[in-house]
């Protein structure tokens, strides 16, 4: 379990979208997460919805509250969440898979 936890060595800067008044919104910064980041295979990219070379597979620990649309930040770049799943255990370590494609 140590050694998955030691691969989560990307930190992102999750947002939401939330309601300012009417039918105004904006995103607002929840928190910064622990996270790794790879780049999705172009075939199983198009399969998920995705772009080629702009999809991504984020891994994080069980906990985290990242949802479908939060956009998350990365040094200079931008990303928008299109899916999130709760698989099977690697091991003893509860984790989620998070579909994410570069917008910026």
């Amino acid at each position: 379990m140590t050694a998955f936890f030691n691969l989560l060595t990307q930190k992102i800067i999750i947002s939401r979208l939330t309601a300012v008044s009417g039918d105004k919104t904006h995103y607002e910064t929840l928190t910064a997460e622990m996270v790794n980041i790879q780049r999705m295979d172009d075939t199983k990219a198009v399969n998920v919805g995705g772009s080629v070379g702009k999809t991504f597979r984020l891994y994080a620990e069980d906990g985290t509250d990242i949802q479908k649309g939060d956009r998350l930040t990365y040094g200079n770049s931008e990303y928008k969440v299109i899916a999130v799943s709760d698989p099977a255990p690697l091991g003893n370590f509860q984790h989620k898979e998070i579909t994410i494609v570069k917008v910026k």
